[in-house]
């Protein structure tokens, strides 16, 4: 198979999940709402990298994800995924002591302190996701978010830098590890939590079986990224991070060979969460809780898929991408 010739909707298509394909009522207004932002707000991007962030309409990722928000409970939600989505994508040339610093700042701003006037989008708008997450949901939640936040940035941006500037991945079982917390999923998943009013407590939250789930799930998201990604980090050349690629190196695969072993790997581990939840049935007066988070986790692993066949960002040539571009004001 040529790079030209893969398609990942041969391997994921449309409704490949068992759980329902829906989108937020509000969508048009959440697309209107994200377009202000990016025009308005996040100036200390190029006009040619605004452009391309509004043709992803990334705000279809969350009203695919999150269909049974309010437009209120929207509006943090939506914020945090344009600005994890640029965070992530313009620290990709960023030295490690200036990843470090952003991720110090970053969380410092969710737990309460003022951005500078002259920080810019990234720092302004993690203020207000955090003023806006305390007024729908309990301080509880929203310190469980700040440290999946937290462990996002510290054991998967970070811990895959070396790899990145040495272009060399690390072994399958290494990537696996570090690959759970780098696809960022983690605090975008308890979104399910606002979704459905039912806030866990920590003794079920922290549940080794519950956090297996959890793991499970982030999981499949980071192969089916991987999957729907591929196009696009062919065309970069020098990108390690991708199933794909460390199953090739590993393995001495052929393309077709590790697009097929990626996709066996993703559905392994789909069958490895549902089989766990459908088993451990202990949870006691809080298992209608633990369903009602899995169901609301899938619908939004079903709808980042929907979201992954739709969007311009991970065109074939890297086209739809928003590379970082000298000039970027990136400091804090």
């Amino acid at each position: 198979m040529k790079p030209e010739e893969y398609n990942s909707k041969d391997y994921l298509p449309h409704g490949h999940y068992p759980w329902p394909d829906l989108i937020n009522p509000h969508a048009e207004q959440m697309g209107k709402d994200m377009d202000g932002w990016i025009d308005n707000d996040y100036t200390f991007l190029t006009e040619k990298q605004r452009e391309k962030y509004k043709r992803m309409r990334l705000h279809m990722c969350t009203a695919r994800m999150w269909p049974d928000l309010t437009y209120e409970q929207t509006i943090p939600c939506n914020r945090f995924m344009l600005q994890y989505v640029a965070l992530d994508d313009q620290v990709e040339d960023s030295s490690l002591e200036e990843i470090q610093q952003l991720r110090n700042r970053c969380v410092a701003i969710l737990k309460g302190a003022q951005p500078k006037q002259e920080e810019n989008a990234l720092y302004q708008h993690m203020a207000l996701i955090g003023d806006e997450l305390r007024a729908l949901m309990p301080e509880i939640w929203v310190e469980r978010f700040i440290y999946y936040f937290y462990q996002s940035f510290r054991y998967g941006i970070e811990l895959e830098y070396p790899y990145k500037i040495a272009q060399r991945p690390p072994s399958l079982t290494l990537f696996k590890t570090i690959r759970e917390y780098s696809v960022l999923m983690r605090p975008y998943l308890i979104f399910g939590e606002i979704e459905s009013g039912l806030v866990l407590p920590e003794h079920i939250f922290e549940h080794i079986v519950f956090q297996k789930m959890i793991s499970h799930m982030t999981l499949v998201v980071a192969w089916q990224n991987d999957i729907h990604s591929l196009p696009k980090e062919m065309a970069k050349g020098t990108e390690v991070f991708n199933l794909v690629f460390v199953l090739q190196q590993e393995f001495n695969l052929s393309l077709k060979d590790a697009c097929a072993e990626a996709f066996r790997i993703h559905n392994e581990e789909l069958a490895s969460g549902l089989a766990l939840h459908a088993e451990y049935r202990e949870f006691g007066e809080y298992q209608e809780h633990v369903d009602k988070f899995i169901y609301y986790a899938g619908v939004g692993l079903q709808g980042v898929n929907s979201f992954y066949l739709e969007t311009e960002r991970y065109q074939h040539g890297g086209a739809g991408f928003a590379w970082p571009e000298i000039g970027n004001d990136m400091k804090i």
